[in-house]
């Protein structure tokens, strides 16, 4: 490598590197909390048995049949 080149790479990098470093540390510590909660919790039996009885009639037309 050309001396003046190595030079110039050395005193680049012995500027980027506390930089990159300092940038490093902060991106850790302002990475956003984890969830409170793991998951969502499950729906209870009588939400999906109030959405069946509510369903249409099949002797009702439905509204996205052509006429």
């Amino acid at each position: 490598m050309i001396r003046a080149l190595r030079r110039r790479h050395r005193v680049i990098w012995t500027v980027l590197f506390p930089i990159l470093a300092v940038l490093l540390a902060a991106a850790i510590l302002l990475r956003p909390e984890p969830p409170l909660v793991e998951a969502l919790p499950e729906a209870r039996e009588y939400a999906s048995d109030h959405v069946e009885a509510g369903a249409q009639d099949e002797t009702e037309p439905s509204r996205n049949e052509d006429p």
